[in-house]
C-alpha cells in the first residue's frame, strides 16, 4: 500500500507540472525515495537539510515557471518547511510540500516522530490533504484543476509499518508532456570552485580510504 500511495502521488503531481522534486533524508519518506529512484526523466534533487530544500526549491520555480515538490520524513522536518511556505505565499509561488507523516492513529500517543503536521502552515498554504489511502489522492488530482499557485499546497501523506511493502515499478512522465533529465547529486567534475569544503559524515567500517582516495581525486 505504501508503495502504491507513494507512486500515485509522485503520478498526481507530475499531471500538475511537476517535474523537479527536492527529497530530504529521513525514513518514514522512504516510498518516495524509492519511487522516484524508479523514476524516468524526473530531475530528483537530495538535501540533507529541510529549509535549504524548500529555498531551492523556491528558486527553481522563480527559474522556470512551474510548481517543484519538496518531501521530507515526518516529525520536525516538516516544521522546517515554514520559512519557505511564507515566502511562496508572499511571493505567489506554487510549491509543494510532500510530508510523510506515521499513522493517523498515532497523533496524540507520543510516539516518536510524531507531531501535528496538519495545519502546523497555517494560513500559509492553500489547501491541505491528509492522506492515507490513494482515493484522497484522486481528492487532490480533481481539485488541483482549481488551484490557483498563488499559494503552496501540502500533501500530509500517512505510511503505515513496513513502509517497504511491494516490489517498486518504474514511473514515467505522461505522455505528450515535456520532460526533463534526470538528475541527482553533481559530478565533482561538474563543479567549478575554489578551495571546496567537502563535509564527510559518519562512515562504516573499511569505507575510509575509499572517502580519502575520492577526497585526493578531486584534489580536495
Amino acid at each position: 500500500m505504501n508503495i502504491s500511495l507513494a507512486r500515485q502521488t509522485i503520478e498526481a503531481l507530475m499531471k500538475n507540472g511537476v517535474r523537479e522534486f527536492c527529497i530530504c533524508a529521513g525514513a518514514r519518506n522512504s516510498p518516495f525515495v524509492m519511487s522516484l529512484e524508479a523514476g524516468e526523466n524526473l530531475t530528483v534533487h537530495r538535501f540533507f537539510e529541510e529549509r535549504s530544500a524548500a529555498f531551492f526549491a523556491l528558486g527553481r520555480i522563480h527559474r522556470d515557471g512551474a510548481p517543484v515538490a519538496v518531501i521530507t520524513t515526518s516529525g520536525t522536518a516538516v516544521a522546517e518547511l515554514l520559512p519557505a511556505a511564507v515566502e511562496a505565499t508572499y511571493s505567489q509561488l506554487p510549491l509543494i510540500l510532500v510530508t510523510a507523516d506515521r499513522p493517523q492513529r498515532y497523533r496524540g500517543s507520543g510516539a516518536p516522530q510524531t507531531i501535528d503536521q496538519i495545519g502546523i502552515f497555517s494560513h500559509y498554504v492553500e489547501k491541505v490533504f491528509d492522506i492515507s489511502q490513494e482515493s484522497q489522492v484522486q481528492d487532490f488530482a480533481v481539485w488541483s484543476t482549481d488551484w490557483t499557485r498563488a499559494r503552496p499546497v501540502q500533501l500530509n501523506v500517512c505510511f503505515e509499518e513496513p513502509l517497504l511493502d511491494e516490489p517498486v515499478l518504474p514511473i514515467a512522465i505522461p505522455s505528450g508532456q515535456k520532460s526533463h533529465p534526470k538528475s541527482h547529486s553533481p559530478d565533482m567534475k561538474s563543479i567549478e570552485a575554489k578551495n571546496p569544503l567537502v563535509i564527510v559524515g559518519a562512515l562504516k567500517q573499511g569505507e575510509h580510504k575509499a572517502v580519502i582516495s575520492t577526497l585526493l581525486r578531486w584534489q580536495i
